[in-house]
């Protein structure tokens, strides 16, 4: 079973036995919208019939009403606003699946065990944005720049003995000179807002670039260690090579934050963002040492430092890899995060202006969205809660 198909069952599992928080129903509805929900929620309520029914405090759900509420939602309005028992919640899931309508608004009433669901039909979008992609600009040892999404691909550079050819995959790749080089010639490799782009380095390590990033390095490695200088956001998979450390130095940001990261071969995420409140390193694989000024900080795989913006750093001991990473592999993954931390990345994948207006609540979301959608689609989701969203032009505009 899948990550997606456990955790759908488990958050169902919740809402049938009343136990779904606020928070978990958001989530829930979330991921029913993704495609597959519909299988999820079918298979969920085969497997429910068929329990005996051994708990008395489990409401009881009318299941046929509502396939019937299935079949009929597309031909049939939906009531704009109704109140309802939480044993009533799910022919709201069922429409938010099966018709053009998603919940904007969920408020759990404790004392009463009530929900309010506004349900409003989704506005067609105008000017929809697109979501990021392959995008970056290659600056050369001479400082000449090539634009490497609109590049042919094959051979784009040569850097001394080293031959820069660009792959059909997104994806730069540096080959030839080996150590034995007479000068050392540095690239850099930046992406833009709506940008990413895969670097594989000369000695064969490979590195990921976020939006808003950027990479320098040599095109040859030699002497006695391999480093590079980054920032924004990059995940690395360091090729192992023990007499030679790799190091990389994340550039000064805001505040007193200058650190360096030393490997020998591993796999790791650094996320360094000026607007983000800590510089966060994260182990997937192997063993990295951070240094911050004198202080040294050693981390084994599952953990993470958190260098703030006064210097200091802390070790989480039982990160959320996952979610450090989640951006490589086309998603994004918010496990509890704050609206504004969500909309940060939103801003720098889908090059927008954000604008905050009114007083905004602070909500923490829990979700797993594709990057490959629009970001209407996005939004959508996180209209699940107290938050609405204007789009002009790139300015979007965020509201009660």
């Amino acid at each position: 079973m899948t990550f997606y198909e456990q955790r759908v069952s488990h958050l169902l599992r919740l809402f049938a036995d009343n136990k779904a928080t606020e928070q978990e129903i958001t989530e829930m509805l979330a991921l029913l919208r993704q495609e597959g929900g519909e299988k999820e929620l079918d298979s969920f309520v085969k497997e429910l019939r068929q329990e005996p029914d051994s708990d008395k405090s489990r409401p009881q759900v009318d299941w046929e009403n509502i396939w019937d509420t299935i079949h009929q939602s597309a031909i049939q309005p939906v009531t704009p606003v109704r109140k309802m028992k939480w044993l009533h919640v799910a022919a709201a899931v069922i429409i938010l699946i099966s018709s053009a309508y998603v919940i904007n608004r969920i408020i759990l009433n404790r004392k009463s065990n009530d929900v309010v669901v506004k349900i409003e039909p989704l506005q067609e979008v105008k000017n929809d944005i697109l979501p990021g992609g392959d995008k970056a600009i290659l600056t050369l040892a001479n400082g000449s720049q090539i634009i490497l999404d609109s590049a042919a691909n094959g051979i784009v550079a040569q850097q001394g003995q080293t031959e820069v050819v660009k792959l059909s995959n997104g994806q730069l790749v540096y080959k030839g000179a080996g150590d034995h080089v007479n000068d050392v010639l540095y690239n850099t490799m930046a992406t833009p807002r709506g940008g990413q782009y895969r670097l594989v380095l000369p000695d064969g390590s490979r590195v990921w670039l976020n939006a808003v990033s950027s990479i320098r390095f040599p095109t040859a490695f030699t002497g006695q260690e391999r480093k590079v200088e980054i920032s924004g956001e990059a995940y690395f998979e360091v090729v192992k090579d023990p007499s030679r450390p790799f190091r990389v130095l994340v550039r000064p940001v805001a505040g007193n934050r200058n650190m360096e990261v030393e490997v020998l071969g591993t796999h790791f995420n650094i996320n360094a963002y000026q607007d983000e409140p800590a510089i966060k390193t994260t182990l997937l694989e192997g063993s990295v040492k951070v240094t911050n000024g004198t202080d040294h900080t050693m981390i084994r795989p599952g953990q993470q430092t958190q260098l703030s913006i006064n210097g200091v750093t802390k070790v989480i001991q039982d990160a959320d890899v996952s979610e450090a990473v989640a951006w490589k592999e086309g998603r994004f993954q918010f496990n509890d995060t704050e609206l504004k931390t969500i909309m940060r990345q939103v801003m720098r994948w889908y090059d927008v202006d954000l604008e905050y207006k009114g007083n905004v609540p602070d909500r923490y979301f829990t979700a797993d969205i594709s990057r490959n959608k629009t970001l209407s689609g996005v939004l959508t989701i996180l209209k699940l809660s107290d938050v609405d969203f204007r789009l002009d032009g790139k300015k979007l505009t965020v509201t009660p």
